[in-house]
């Protein structure tokens, strides 16, 4: 039977206990078959975190340029914006796209800086590109306004009867399809203090620490917090080391939602590294059409065969918890082979062990 690919989500079981409309749900197994990869496309399969370079340090090109959290970068109010014009600013004239530099975001971190006319393909790569600056130079920035169609950021040293010249200003080019940098006083009066970790945002610290954690998945917080202080010349407290390492492994792992969405991928990609094995995928539909995974069971011939010819005709079933993110039941059936040793055969994941789901997996184990 072949199926379109659809999303399939996870659901937890306190969501299941708590909303009683999800209750009215149809469940759908689904026997995969060996030709249904065929009908896939060449595309299928494909890991997006391959596509992710892990020389992170040596070459920073990052597609993440998602703005910081605004309670660590303390945005001002809008009437605090001084939108006049100075000797710093830029004249446009009548000209559109008039050889005005274009960021490149693969430079490395420590070698951005901003340039009066420079050309970003959003406001969120601007923001990167002023935090690296600020982050290197050891210069406390303010992010005064940020939103879709402009930019503002001042100096961030709290002295009012001194104020300090730096002023950055950039505003989106319709024409050129571009956020360009209008108004830059680059000029800093203010001494210098790497003590910033307003700027240092778990966000922005997880794509440095890429390279990191795939070599050494077991870092830990402290062990994180000594390279944050010996790296940047700032320290960040352990809450923000660990919000820190979960974005990190998110991107080098992908998220649950993200793996249960590409079942079907695993099941098509067993079927075809291993012809003539059985695998069945079980999903609930509720009524608003959202698909959740429900239960999973496989059994590859070489086994099911090996079982066959060289095993002794008995077999056991046993149940076993999954306590890690994703709770459920692992149900497994095992042999035993010509040395008395323990032969797995076949195996499914439920979300309970009860009467329902031992039917389901002897029938398909039969």
């Amino acid at each position: 039977m072949a199926v379109e690919s659809e999303e399939v989500h996870h659901e937890s079981s306190e969501e299941y206990e708590d909303d009683e409309e999800v209750l009215d749900t149809e469940h759908i197994d689904v026997e995969m078959e060996e030709d249904d990869f065929k009908t896939r496309g060449k595309e299928r399969c494909k890991d997006a975190f391959l596509n992710f370079s892990s020389d992170y340090e040596d070459n920073e090109a990052d597609e993440d340029n998602d703005l910081v959290d605004e309670d660590e970068e303390g945005f001002g109010s809008e009437e605090e914006i001084d939108d006049t014009a100075g000797a710093n600013d830029l004249d446009l004239g009548d000209a559109v796209g008039a050889g005005f530099p274009i960021h490149d975001p693969s430079v490395k971190w420590n070698k951005m800086k901003p340039l009066l006319g420079e050309r970003y393909e959003s406001p969120h790569e601007l923001q990167q590109c002023l935090t690296n600056y600020a982050i290197k130079s050891g210069y406390n920035i303010k992010f005064m306004m940020c939103d879709t169609v402009r930019l503002t950021a001042k100096c961030g040293s709290k002295m009012k009867s001194q104020p300090y010249p730096f002023r950055v200003h950039a505003s989106w080019m319709t024409q050129e399809r571009s956020f360009q940098i209008k108004t830059l006083v680059n000029e800093h009066k203010c001494v210098r203090n790497f003590n910033i970790s307003n700027l240092l945002s778990p966000r922005w610290l997880a794509r440095h620490f890429l390279k990191e954690l795939i070599m050494k998945p077991n870092l830990k917080c402290k062990e994180m917090q000594s390279i944050i202080r010996t790296k940047f010349h700032c320290g960040v407290s352990s809450s923000k080391a660990y919000r820190t390492r979960c974005r990190a492994m998110a991107i080098i792992n992908g998220k649950l939602t993200e793996h249960y969405a590409r079942v079907w991928d695993y099941c098509h990609e067993l079927l075809r590294s291993n012809p003539g094995s059985t695998v069945q995928v079980g999903v609930t539909v509720n009524p608003d059409q959202t698909t959740y995974f429900h239960r999973m069971y496989l059994c590859f011939k070489a086994i099911k065969e090996g079982w066959k010819i060289g095993c002794r005709g008995v077999i056991g079933l046993d149940g076993s918890f999954l306590k890690g993110t994703c709770k459920g039941e692992l149900l497994t059936t095992t042999g035993r082979d010509a040395n008395n040793q323990v032969y797995p055969i076949a195996w499914a994941v439920v979300d309970i062990e009860n009467k329902a789901n031992w039917k389901w997996f002897l029938e398909l184990l039969t």
